[in-house]
């Protein structure tokens, strides 16, 4: 599998917001959009409503490390943005893992080989 790439420019965010589907969980909501590319494309959004910059950057870094134990599981070529809710900023590890496996669940994102 190769390494998923990030989504940095604001047009491409807007783009998967516009135009992908969108599952919501408890602690975070995944948005994602078929591309043309064999690799993944992932973003992740906290807003200023989820806390000061420290809750902010807590809940980014524990979505990137969860995200990146699944991501040999995922299915390739999809535009991918995991965005946090407020609940995100009292949330554990082990929350936002069960929440994004939930939600990578329910887009049938994972490869059929797993049984998770």
């Amino acid at each position: 599998m190769k390494i998923p790439g990030r989504i940095k420019k604001n047009s491409l965010f807007k783009k998967v917001y516009a135009n992908g589907r969108y599952y919501a969980e408890n602690t975070l909501v995944l948005y994602i959009l078929k591309s043309d590319e064999d690799t993944n494309k992932v973003g992740y959004s906290v807003s200023k409503k989820v806390g000061n910059s420290v809750k902010r950057n807590r809940v980014k870094r524990l979505m990137r490390e969860n995200f990146r134990k699944i991501s040999r599981f995922i299915k390739t070529g999809y535009l991918i943005i995991f965005t946090a809710r407020v609940k995100s900023s009292e949330a554990s590890y082990y929350d936002i893992e069960r929440d994004m496996l939930n939600a990578v669940r329910r887009a049938r994102l994972l490869k059929e080989d797993v049984k998770k």
